[in-house]
């Protein structure tokens, strides 16, 4: 019986894995146009035990004109590259601010699209308190890409056209509803699994 009881909640662990490690550092808009101005948000949920206390995100190559916005309890700090107007930011922090455990916030910047239809790989580290860093910056395909110090970026993807613009919320809203569904179809397959296989047996 106890056998049976352990099989049935591995299983309902594995099928609620998806839901459970989409919660990470993501930049959105998912897809933007070329050449548009464009303002992101970087979305930081906090999972753990620890505050974050500290933000880096580097800054994809052919953004131009990257302005962060002010963030009230919070210094921003940019690196940059180059001279003059040929100058481009290439990462932004934010510290002297807190996350507390179970909280999130949202950063923003603006920035010029490329000109060229492009994937914007958003690296990002979050620092907590207890000096453990978290790494989002591994290939979101990557085979076990997802530990307790790394994880997968996030995609922003500059198109030439409207259409595929407006498709990209609809196939993001599309993914979490089948998450969700998925997530609560197995939770109700395991509670129906788990009344058969405690129920007790008539002796004939």
């Amino acid at each position: 019986m106890l056998k049976k009881i352990s099989a049935i909640f591995a299983i309902v662990a594995v099928l609620l894995v998806p839901a459970v490690a989409s919660a990470h550092i993501a930049v959105k808009p998912a897809e933007i146009l070329t050449g548009s101005f464009q303002t992101f948000t970087m979305g930081v949920p906090n999972e753990k035990d620890s505050t974050i206390i500290q933000l880096r995100l580097e800054i994809p190559a052919g953004l131009q004109y990257v302005s962060p916005t002010v963030k009230n309890g919070w210094n921003i700090a940019t690196e940059k590259t180059g001279e003059g107007e040929s100058a481009a930011i290439t990462s932004i922090t934010w510290d002297g601010g807190a996350i507390g455990a179970g909280l999130r916030d949202d950063f923003t910047f603006s920035a010029k699209a490329p000109d060229a239809a492009a994937s914007l790989n958003w690296k990002a580290y979050q620092t907590y308190d207890d000096g453990t860093t978290v790494a989002w910056d591994q290939k979101p395909t990557a085979k076990e890409s997802e530990s307790d110090t790394a994880g997968p970026y996030s995609v922003t993807s500059v198109a030439k056209t409207a259409t595929a613009v407006a498709a990209a919320p609809v196939a993001a809203a599309t993914t979490d509803r089948t998450a969700k569904y998925l997530s609560i179809g197995a939770l109700a397959v395991s509670l129906v699994a788990f009344a058969i296989a405690t129920r007790p047996h008539k002796k004939r």
